[in-house]
């Protein structure tokens, strides 16, 4: 962590390289911190645009239900899935990596140690989707491999985060008008940020571990940390909050007769 702060200390005091670089930040679609046990996980995770006049760069790929609003997303923007130019994924998992097909132009960006290890793990694995993961090896142009204290694209760092799975990698940028932090799944949600208890997670001890560096990142850049299903957050003089509320739009049909109800939360 203190080798990426110091690159990107180096990198900023560079001139020109920092000049041409700030990105703006657009929340394609926003996560939410919600699960099921009786329907699967929700999946509803956090996919955000970082676009700097040149590189458009998408952080996580989102799950298939996504197409439609990722679709919707980069057309406010007035863009479309072939103006996108990097998708950089925080781990194997496929409600983050299931759309970086769509993205036709674009160089994908994938943890080496984290596709190795989705790759070893036998077809049906919870969570990790084997087609994906065979198709991410078998391209010899479109992807590259990263490491953890990598300055991947100007201003992008990628930075160890394992726990919820064992090479997962988040993201930091300080060429935003924020600082801000892709944390993926390495922290899920605001109730993870504030009590490192992970709900999900291959190793309790490095999620714990992560979890605190990461929020103490936070804290010492006074910027935004994203977690991976839920909204952006900040944190002062120990105050953690949401940058605006959260709400998930649902309809139920509850019988034959009444129709669509409301049951949105938030």
């Amino acid at each position: 962590m203190v080798e990426v702060r110091e690159a990107m200390m180096h990198n900023d005091l560079g001139g020109s390289n920092a000049a041409s670089s700030s990105y703006t930040a657009h929340p394609v679609v926003e996560g939410f911190p919600g699960k099921s046990s009786s329907h699967g996980a929700f999946g509803w995770s956090s996919l955000w645009l970082l676009d700097d006049g040149v590189r458009r760069v998408l952080v996580d790929a989102g799950p298939p239900a996504y197409i439609p609003l990722i679709h919707e997303g980069l057309a406010r923007l007035g863009l479309n899935a072939g103006d996108v130019t990097d998708v950089l994924l925080t781990h194997m998992h496929w409600d983050h990596v299931a759309n970086f097909t769509m993205f036709r132009n674009a160089t994908t960006w994938v943890g080496e140690q984290e596709l190795a290890w989705a790759a070893e793990q036998p077809a049906g694995t919870k969570f990790i989707p084997d087609l994906h993961v065979q198709e991410l090896l078998r391209r010899t142009e479109g992807v590259e491999r990263m490491s953890p204290g990598q300055e991947l694209l100007p201003g992008i760092h990628a930075i160890a985060s394992p726990g919820h799975t064992p090479h997962h990698l988040a993201f930091l940028t300080e060429r935003t008008a924020d600082p801000m932090i892709f944390a993926g799944d390495s922290v899920k949600n605001i109730y993870e940020l504030a009590t490192s208890r992970a709900d999900f997670t291959m190793d309790e001890e490095q999620s714990v571990s992560t979890i605190d560096r990461l929020r103490s990142l936070l804290n010492d850049t006074g910027g935004v940390l994203v977690p991976g299903h839920d909204v952006g957050l900040t944190l002062a003089e120990g105050d953690l909050r949401r940058v605006h509320p959260q709400r998930a739009s649902i309809g139920y049909f509850a019988d034959a007769a009444s129709g669509e109800q409301d049951r949105s939360i938030g």
